[in-house]
């Protein structure tokens, strides 16, 4: 009994490591690899002659891959090693680059970007000042031009007036014992101080002719008012008769002409008080313009040349954002490339092993399952090269 049973379980065992065995067939001959080298072991087999030589053969292939995997491997860790290398380079770049952006910006928005605001801010109160101070002179000078303007209508209303009351002086003082102020053709003399129509008529035209001048005097309109007055006095002949009126016109024409002349002196005198007052207060509007100006001119300098600090340091930074740019984009190509390396180096370790495995697997089959591999290889024959 027990020798049945042990026959039993051995016939159990070889049918269990048969199955195994054809698997193991099949599933060579599945890849072309496979397929391949079972056609050629197939034949060697229809030579009869010793499979040593193919044994040696696959023998030699399987050393092949081994040693080929071994230069791969060599070749993968120094390309690997390299990309190592590279990608380091590159992430130091980018963290030196990074660092000085952050210096340029932290200097841009921390120092010179603030400081540009208050010089712009500086540079618009000057200007401002500057424009204050030169109105306020523009105002001074046209209000000095207009009380120049002023006085100097005034100055000549004085002149003309005292032409005017001087001419009518002298007519008086030259016609008061002149010739024609004596009735002539008759026996006795009379009084030297009667005056005659085409005198008097001269002296009213004056007067009149001058009231229309005074008239439009911007000033003293007064006067008008005044020269119809001698006029009207003028007209009248036989009052001008008497050398006691006459006199006594003449006197009042000394003092208008005095009153005139203190008049005017005055008036000088005020202007020369507006002239001094002017230039003190022009002098003290020029001396806080230009001290306002060089202000003004110095922020503009101090401005301009921090604007040029700024734009250089804002291309520098430029080109750091270009750069950082620039070796991200090398960065990742180097990336991509060693990956891509990485997973070649993968397909091709998986498929010289996988044709190692088989190579070393037909020689086992060779050496140990010879009859079962002839027989399955028949059997793909037969089946039209389908096991």
């Amino acid at each position: 009994m027990k020798t049945i049973i042990l026959a039993l379980a051995l016939i159990v065992l070889a049918s269990s490591t048969q199955a195994d065995v054809i698997a193991t067939i099949k599933k060579i001959d599945q890849s072309p690899f496979g397929r391949t080298l079972f056609d050629t072991i197939w034949l060697e087999l229809q030579t009869g002659d010793p499979l040593d030589r193919l044994l040696q053969t696959l023998t030699d292939l399987e050393d092949r891959y081994v040693a080929e995997q071994k230069e791969d491997d060599a070749r993968n860790h120094e390309y690997q090693d390299a990309c190592t290398v590279d990608i380091s380079a590159f992430d130091k770049d980018l963290a030196e680059s990074n660092r000085k952006k952050i210096e340029l910006e932290a200097r841009l928005e921390g120092q010179l970007y603030p400081q540009r605001g208050i010089l712009q801010g500086l540079v618009a109160q000057k200007q401002a000042e500057v424009k204050g101070y030169q109105k306020d002179l523009d105002e001074l000078d046209a209000q000095r031009a207009e009380e120049n303007a002023d006085f100097e209508e005034k100055v000549l209303e004085h002149q003309e007036a005292t032409a005017i009351i001087a001419e009518a002086r002298r007519l008086f003082a030259d016609n008061i014992e002149h010739e024609s102020f004596i009735q002539k053709g008759k026996a006795t003399r009379q009084p030297a101080h009667k005056f005659t129509k085409e005198v008097a008529s001269m002296i009213q035209k004056h007067f009149t002719q001058s009231a229309k001048k005074a008239a439009k005097f911007q000033h003293r309109k007064g006067y008008s008012k005044l020269f119809k007055a001698f006029a009207t006095i003028a007209s009248k002949v036989e009052q001008l008769a008497d050398a006691g009126a006459v006199s006594k016109i003449i006197d009042l024409a000394d003092e208008l002409l005095a009153k005139i002349a203190d008049s005017l002196s005055l008036l000088r005198f005020a202007e020369d008080k507006r002239v001094e007052a002017y230039k003190k207060s022009r002098n003290f509007v020029v001396i806080a313009l230009t001290v306002a100006g060089t202000a003004l001119a110095n922020a503009q300098s101090d401005l301009a040349a921090l604007n040029d600090v700024i734009a250089q340091v804002e291309a520098s930074l430029d080109t750091t954002n270009q750069r950082i740019e620039n070796v991200t984009a090398d960065r990742t190509d180097r990336f991509t490339q060693c990956e891509e390396a990485v997973q070649d180096y993968q397909d091709a370790r998986a498929a010289r092993t996988s044709d190692r495995d088989v190579v070393s697997q037909t020689i086992g089959l060779v050496n140990k399952e010879l009859r079962t591999l002839r027989e399955q290889l028949a059997l793909r024959q037969s089946a039209g090269e389908e096991i």
